[in-house]
């Protein structure tokens, strides 16, 4: 009777999300309605018992694995039940009142009618204040021109030919989306009054947040409906070329304005103070210091070198190459012109080398052993650099330091203060000053380790200016308490500090009261205390300084410079031209006071960063092994139950996030206060969040500013990059990029689209990792551009041919040209290393070229020591199980299709990243960091998966333990097929 007034069966359709306390009444009501023939439940991804209630109050059972919305739990229900003729559909929380629902049949059964809507009473204070409401009958009326009532009732019946014929929105805009599909395809519909009733959220928090949700997938349902595809294609250009516009304005902006030196000095004075740190200064303990900063212009300086801890022999190597260098302790063998030549003794082989005895009054006899540990090192700069370049303008140097007399070195010398490396020529050759034991006390009267004679050392530094232009100071008394640290109790070592570091300032004062119009005054630490890296502070005063903040071209960052820096401010000062490998630039200025609490917030930071880094990185690689072995078991077994399937998808989505949470951690400003488990709680919360925000997004997925002194970015104490995007982000950046890319082509409705936006995407990504204002990353344009490229040629279902192969090289080519024109048509201070190389080579040729490649190369190799390397086999060995396993390549992977470019590209991605960038492994293992999760969460969603294939609760075959159930019917994954009575059918 019922099938001859419809046309065929009824069936009601029952979309429900955890609603085990409302189910059963709901389905009792339905049952009393006559013309309903049979009910299917779907069961959206319930964490409670709605599948069993359901089932035992007579109900038919589709299980969706995972929470889709009711868009897809309805689509599951029509392709369940391909028999219906009408639906009825009704929401799982009406209760008493679903049996009201029968009066939405009455048109469709007289003919009246192809779609109709309850139209239910209002909720009045129940409800919200109705702007969801009505802003979907406005998005229906703009659409379609139909004038709804209730635009947002899921109480409806609609024939089975126009259901079946829509393309369902998706979640909450599932009714908004059928009642203007319906009208456009010009179905009948009708809204009819009933008293049905269900559950109102209210005007608490947690309704608000529940109609905002509502409100936004209305708004995606309303979108492709209201607009047209040239309309939607101009909006996402636009919107894309606005976002890269802000970004490239905002990167712009936000370099640091600075001015040169404002005239040339006459003599330059180095008082090099080891140890000196950022907590010395505006403590009283360094009046003269303090009042430098006041009166002149400070930073703070990263001295990091190339050994693996500070050390004052390598720092002032290093200051004297204007370049980082390797140096050990015979680097500080001085000895005075005075002083007899011994055959076999080092002065001896110096001066062998050099064919004549050394002409200097002071001589760096430990120079040639330094020089010979960088040989083979592609070093741009030796040491010695900056005395050589003095030398050959004509000017003189000279060097005031003193011997730790009793104390036996190599050669029967005596080590003296490694500050002559500082001015030494490459011969080893000082003009002028004095390094033996004529300026130490004559007798010890202070704490072990203060020997230097203050008035002494002062004379010496006025005869040093009567002979030279350059003068490097160093009282020596720093490095020796330092070296006594080990045999003192810690009263007794700070001091014997506080005293080395007052006998210090004094000479500072006194050197600063001294000096004449065209003086230049700079104050260095060389390098930071004990074995763990800091800033240490640099001040500048007189001749051309501007007070306020020292600014560097090579960091870009304000009050932040490098040692690397100070040879290149010297011949900068004096007017000699800065030889070509001398990495650092000649400072500037900019009239700001310096901020010394931000400056000590940086080291904190960073110092942070150091204790953390290891356990970090070493835990996140090696917990891969486990969480990989439990996935591989998750997808492997039959009978697992879905918690376990669930809490495995939040694992692996954890591993995922865990770069971002690092980068996050960053944000909270008291972060460089927490300890190494503090630290390591922090990013774990981070990566919850992180984790519970992905899993709600489902399908999606001011970087640079958290990028400093976070585990994946840029460290000032360790790294020789500071502004941009650093190689480890920029692994990040590029893996992330690549799968979004696939992922949204994959699961886009609207391919056209969909690769549009991707190409938006791409395009970017590249521009703010590449542009010289922003990422500044050379070797990510010749990463990106070919990938993503490829990838986007690929996702638009083209074959991948040779000449794809090489437009996409020529377009990196293309681009890296462009940007380094870009950056040389920028003032010379404020280029990036791609300027400055190209505008060496342009002056001095290819050196500088072969020297940067050697380096990058020998870095690259360096790599495989770290912890990342493991990442790779961690990776390979999971993939090969995941596509050895039931021949899964094929099917988690279909050939052609998007998932599968997204892999080959992310891996592509990674091994050319690995190619061009100095950070070698680390960059591979970063990227594919990626490829584990996004292969595991598609096993667990069955996509791919073949017939037969278990994939954990989603097994097609699983029989669901409801007393009183059959076995479930075997379907194909993602593919819900009819469900007889009292049967569960599970959809993966």
């Amino acid at each position: 009777m019922t099938q001859d007034r419809f046309g065929g069966p009824v069936v009601a359709l029952v979309a429900a999300y955890n609603s085990a306390s409302d189910i059963g009444a709901t389905l009792d009501s339905l049952s009393t309605i006559d013309e309903v023939d049979s009910v299917l439940v779907i069961d959206d991804g319930s964490t409670d018992n709605t599948t069993e209630v359901a089932a035992q109050h007579g109900a038919s059972v589709v299980r969706l694995a995972r929470n889709r919305g009711k868009g897809e739990a309805l689509r599951a229900g029509v392709d369940a039940t391909p028999e219906a003729a009408v639906y009825l559909l009704v929401d799982g929380d009406t209760q008493t009142s679903a049996a009201l629902a029968r009066a939405l049949l009455t048109p469709l059964s007289k003919g009246e009618a192809d779609l109709a809507i309850g139209a239910l009473p209002s909720a009045n204070r129940r409800g919200g204040f109705g702007l969801v409401r009505r802003f979907a009958a406005a998005g229906v009326l703009r659409a379609c021109g139909f004038t709804a009532r209730s635009p947002l009732s899921g109480q409806r019946a609609v024939r089975a030919e126009l259901l079946t014929s829509m393309s369902l929105a998706s979640r909450f805009g599932v009714e908004v989306g059928m009642t203007i599909d319906a009208v456009r395809a010009g179905a009948r519909v009708v809204e009819v009054d009933v008293d049905m009733d269900h559950h109102h959220r209210g005007r608490r928090l947690g309704g608000f947040l529940h109609r905002g949700r509502q409100g936004v997938d209305i708004t995606r349902a309303l979108w492709p409906r209201v607009t047209t595809p040239a309309l939607r294609i101009s909006l996402i250009v636009g919107i894309a070329f606005a976002l890269v516009g802000g970004a490239v304005w905002s990167g712009a902006q936000s370099e640091i304005g600075s001015m040169a030196a404002t005239g040339h000095a006459r003599r330059v004075i180095i008082v090099g103070i080891p140890g000196l740190s950022l907590d010395d200064l505006s403590t009283g303990h360094v009046p003269h210091i303090d009042h430098l900063i006041a009166v002149g212009a400070s930073a703070s300086l990263t001295g990091h070198s190339i050994s693996g801890r500070p050390s004052v022999v390598e720092g002032y190597a290093a200051l004297g190459a204007g370049a980082r260098v390797q140096a050990r302790g015979e680097g500080a063998l001085n000895f005075n012109r005075d002083e007899p030549i011994e055959r076999g003794t080092a002065a001896d082989a110096l001066a062998r080398r050099i064919g004549r005895r050394p002409r200097g009054q002071v001589v760096a006899v430990g120079l040639p052993a330094t020089k010979l540990l960088d040989e083979g090192k592609f070093v741009p700069s030796e040491v010695g650099a900056l005395g050589e370049a003095v030398h050959a303008h004509g000017l003189r140097t000279a060097v005031v330091g003193n011997a730790d007399v009793g104390v036996p070195f190599a050669d029967n010398l005596s080590p003296s203060r490694p500050v002559a490396l500082a001015v030494a020529d490459q011969n080893g050759e000082i003009d002028a000053g004095r390094v033996d034991g004529s300026l130490l006390m004559p007798a010890p009267n202070e704490p072990a380790g203060v020997r230097a004679n203050p008035v002494a050392m002062h004379a010496a530094v006025i005869a040093a200016l009567d002979h030279a232009q350059v003068v490097a100071v160093d009282t020596g008394d720093m490095d020796r308490v330092a070296a006594s640290q080990d045999t003192m109790a810690p009263d007794a070592y700070n001091s014997a500090r506080s005293r080395a570091l007052g006998r210090a300032d004094d000479l500072v004062g006194k050197i600063e009261a001294d000096l004449v119009p065209g003086d230049l005054l700079l104050v260095v630490s060389p390098a930071s205390s004990g074995a763990g890296w800091h800033l240490t502070p640099v001040v500048a005063r007189g001749a051309g300084v501007v007070p306020g903040t020292l600014y560097s071209s090579s960091t870009r960052r304000a009050g932040l410079v490098t040692l690397t820096d100070i040879a290149p401010t010297v011949l900068g000062a004096l007017g000699i031209s800065v030889p070509e490998g001398m990495i650092g630039a000649p400072l500037r200025y900019r009239a700001s006071p310096t901020d010394l609490a931000a400056l000590r917030r940086l080291d904190a930071n960073d110092t942070f960063r150091d204790h953390i880094y290891v356990p970090i990185t070493t835990g996140y690689v090696y917990s891969q092994v486990i969480i990989y072995l439990i996935a591989a078991v998750v997808i492997s077994r039959r009978r697992v139950s879905n918690k376990f399937s669930k809490i495995t998808e939040c694992v692996v989505l954890g591993v995922a996030a865990y770069p971002l949470a690092t980068f996050l951690l960053r944000a909270i400003p008291w972060s460089y206060r927490l300890d190494t488990t503090g630290g390591i709680a922090a990013i774990l919360a981070i990566d919850a969040v992180v984790v519970a925000k992905a899993r709600r997004l489902r399908r999606h997925a001011t970087g640079a500013r958290l990028q400093i002194s976070s585990v994946f970015g840029l460290s000032p104490h360790l790294a020789a990059r500071f502004l941009g995007i650093g190689n480890p982000a920029f692994a990040v950046l590029a893996g992330a990029s690549v799968l979004l890319g696939a992922l949204h082509v994959h699961h886009a409705p609207r391919k056209r689209e969909a690769l549009i936006t991707t190409a938006m995407l791409f395009g970017g990504v590249t521009l703010i990792d590449g542009a010289p204002m922003l990422g500044a990353d050379v070797g990510g344009i010749l990463t990106l551009v070919p990938v993503f490229g490829l990838s986007l040629w690929a996702l638009a279902g083209r074959r991948l041919r040779l000449r794809a192969f090489v437009l996409a090289g020529a377009c990196a080519a293309v681009l890296v040209v462009l940007a380094t024109g870009v950056d040389l048509l920028r003032p010379a201070a404020d280029r990036t290393h791609l300027g400055k190389l190209v505008a060496d080579v342009g002056r001095d040729g290819l050196a500088p070229l072969r020297n940067t490649l050697g380096r990058k190369v020998q870095a690259n190799f360096r790599t495989y020591g770290s912890t990342w390397s493991w990442m790779v086999p961690i990776a390979s060995a999971y993939l090969m199980y995941l596509f050895g396993w039931g021949h899964s390549w094929q099917r988690l992977l279909p050939k052609g299709s998007a998932l599968r470019t997204g892999l080959i590209a992310t891996i592509a991605a990674g091994m050319l990243g690995y190619a061009v960038n100095d950070s070698g492994v680390v960059v591979l293992a970063i990227v594919i960091i990626f490829v584990g999760p996004y292969l595991t969460l598609l096993s667990l969603a069955g996509e791919g998966v073949g017939a037969g294939a278990p994939v954990g609760d989603g097994d097609p075959t699983r029989e669901v333990a409801v007393p009183g159930l059959i076995q479930a019917t075997p379907v194909q994954p993602g593919v819900a097929q009819s469900a007889s009575p009292r049967t569960v059918v599970v959809v993966p």
